[in-house]
């Protein structure tokens, strides 16, 4: 019934809207997309670009996205409580608010929290005022919850929400960015009034927002009528509704989270942006950055340069990718607000022994082992120089590699064949330049971050071509999906059996060897250093729990200044990134691992019960043995 009313008033809506233009092809929108691709989407920040007459406007709208276990109770309560009072009741469309609505005209609402993620993720062309736009984005939004809705799943939809919602400009979407900005505290740690006062700014945060003297008053007169709601509706009690009044705000200690996306973003424009957005539109991006990441990756930058660990002539440049080419963050500069130069992408450098990854790859490929025997020893009087190290003599591969010492890769190369090792290296996407010598090996050729980072993650996931990408998918202002890059094209490039041992290698680096100072205490490591003629530029790039970063640190043009290795701080941050990065992602998916591990208990409790009830009126109807007894129908339970 439910179902059939809801359908009725869409098709009402729908009929007062303009009537589409035909298409020869039917157009993908962003509701048609497979339940597994919508649930990743509505967890994701979106760039948002608009095509103007004289260039690009384009800004991130990146929220911290929180699992439904990273969200307290009482804020779910709360916006349930406020915003769609019967959410888990219905299956996107609550008819009885749409019936108010055909009562008493659109400005009454009736938008469910399904309905409303749908306007704030890909109706943006369809926010004006007028009636004929607003009754055809009501129409669409009708037409279209009920499938969204069963698509994500009750708990994540709630979640992505509460990610995706603005709580006051551009900067403050999401429960998390807002619990920082009004509160300076986490999400779990809010009390159930403050858990009502954000709550209720969901209907108009600038209206409502409670730093400001204007509007306090306000907002705090809407935190009662969410606490009396959620009383009145048996959420809480009344007990707890007059504790919460006289509580009031608790504020933390915690900064506001920051972030600085403009590399990445500028990335997306400049990538994608004259592809899929036409003058005068404005298309939004959903992008594969992670604000959490980011924010760490920025963090720890900050405090080793405060620290002095990265002297003041260097700037840096790093990418953090997924095994798949996903761009997870971005560091384009040191300080963005002080140099708005892209490192990580513009910045092409001398690439020093984070070039040997080619030469690895291709020993394998020649049948050569980790203990395979190689000679370290200058070709010349002065070269290869292994600098301080000295030469060996006689050493093993995973020796040579780990100490990153010269002379064996050169000589190596010379064995193997120069062409083949670089037709190794073009293969895995690291430039050994147009007529490469045996020196290439020795990153004489110049790339950049995102290029090595994305040479190094071919490793990482098993031997398999990496095309960076930072989009996921293009949606217009009426939902269309213009591209999408859901699903990323698997090529191998590295043959399986070299993954292993060049693997292997690369973990004798980090535990061993130059990248020692990228060691981790809980997890494995993998890398390589690398540095330039003169200590200009300094590399390390590797990864941990498939999470694969690349770092660059170079002296700025013109500067002076102490010298800086791979071995050093581009290493130290690798570290540093990487187990906080790590300790995040473990923390979260327990969480959530116990959370589904309470729905399953509880999804089985329920199934019990309903046995045990089939059971006992089964016995009851055999021991009365008489046909006049009637048969009870069973409701059925909407999940």
């Amino acid at each position: 019934m439910t179902r059939a009313l809801a359908f009725a008033t869409a098709l009402l809506l729908a009929s007062l809207s303009p009537e589409p233009a035909a298409q020869a092809v039917e157009p993908v929108h962003f509701w048609d997309l497979q339940p597994r691709s919508l649930r990743l989407l509505v967890a994701s920040p979106q760039v948002m670009v608009t095509r103007t007459n004289t260039g690009w406007d384009a800004y991130c709208r990146c929220p911290v996205v929180l699992t439904p276990s990273e969200i307290p109770k009482v804020m779910k309560q709360a916006i349930v409580a406020v915003e769609d009072r019967r959410y888990f009741d219905h299956g996107g469309v609550d008819v009885v608010s749409l019936l108010s609505v055909l009562k008493g005209g659109l400005t009454r609402g009736g938008s469910t929290i399904p309905m409303q993620l749908l306007k704030n993720l890909v109706f943006h062309d369809l926010r004006a005022s007028d009636v004929l736009t607003r009754i055809e984005r009501k129409g669409a939004e009708v037409w279209y919850a009920g499938p969204f809705d069963e698509a994500v799943g009750k708990e994540q939809l709630l979640a992505a929400y509460l990610n995706q919602v603005e709580f006051g400009g551009r900067d403050i979407v999401g429960l998390y960015r807002a619990s920082r900005h009004y509160f300076r505290k986490e999400p779990k740690d809010l009390t159930l009034y403050e858990a009502a006062l954000l709550a209720g700014m969901v209907k108009a945060p600038a209206r409502l927002n409670p730093l400001r003297e204007t509007t306090r008053e306000r907002a705090h007169e809407r935190a009662l009528l969410v606490l009396k709601l959620m009383a009145e509706q048996g959420l809480i009690t009344d007990k707890e509704r007059r504790q919460a009044e006289a509580a009031g705000i608790r504020p933390g200690m915690l900064p506001e989270f920051k972030i600085q996306p403009q590399a990445f973003t500028e990335w997306v424009v400049e990538t994608w942006g004259e592809r899929y957005v036409q003058p005068g539109e404005t298309i939004r991006f959903f992008v594969t950055l992670n604000p959490r990441i980011q924010h760490l990756a920025e963090q720890h930058l900050s405090t080793m340069v405060k620290e002095g660990a990265v002297p003041p002539a260097y700037d840096a440049g790093a990418v953090m990718m997924a095994p798949n080419g996903r761009v997870q963050a971005m560091i384009g500069s040191i300080d963005w607000s002080q140099r708005q130069f892209n490192n990580a992408l513009k910045a092409n450098v001398q690439v020093g022994s984070t070039a040997k990854l080619a030469l690895l790859v291709a020993a394998c490929v020649a049948g050569k082992t980790p203990e395979s025997r190689v000679l370290d020893q200058p070709l010349t009087a002065t070269w290869p120089s292994n600098g301080a190290l000295g030469y060996r003599g006689q050493t093993t591969l995973k020796e040579a590699i780990a100490s990153s010492r010269n002379a064996a890769a050169v000589r190596l190369t010379q064995e193997i064949g120069i062409d083949t090792v670089a037709d190794v290296s073009r293969r895995i996407g690291i430039d050994p330049g147009p007529a490469a010598d045996a020196g290439f090996i020795l990153g004489s050729s110049s790339s950049n971050v995102m290029a090595m980072t994305a040479a190094y993650t071919a490793v990482a996931n098993g031997g398999f071509r990496v095309d960076p990408s930072g989009v996921l998918a293009v949606v217009d202002g009426r939902g269309q999906v213009r591209a999408d890059f859901l699903t990323p094209m698997r090529e191998r490039i590295i043959p399986e059996k070299c993954v292993e041992l060049t693997r292997s290698v690369l973990r004798e680096v980090v535990q061993n060897g130059t990248g020692r100072a990228a060691r981790l205490r809980h997890w494995p490591a993998y890398g390589k250093t690398g540095t330039s003629t003169g200590n200009t530029d300094a590399w390390f790039i590797g990864w941990s729990e498939q999470r694969v970063l690349g770092v660059w640190m170079g002296r700025r043009r013109g500067e002076t200044g102490p010298a800086l290795a791979g071995a050093g701080a581009p290493a130290a941050y690798f570290g540093r990134v990487a187990a906080a990065v790590n300790e995040s992602a473990e923390r979260q998916q327990r969480l959530e691992e116990q959370r589904l591990a309470s729905a399953r208990s509880k999804r089985g409790l329920e199934r019990g019960k309903i046995v045990d009830w089939l059971s006992s009126l089964s016995q009851a109807v055999n021991r009365l043995g008489t046909p006049s007894v009637r048969e009870m129908p069973l409701k059925e339970k909407r999940t």
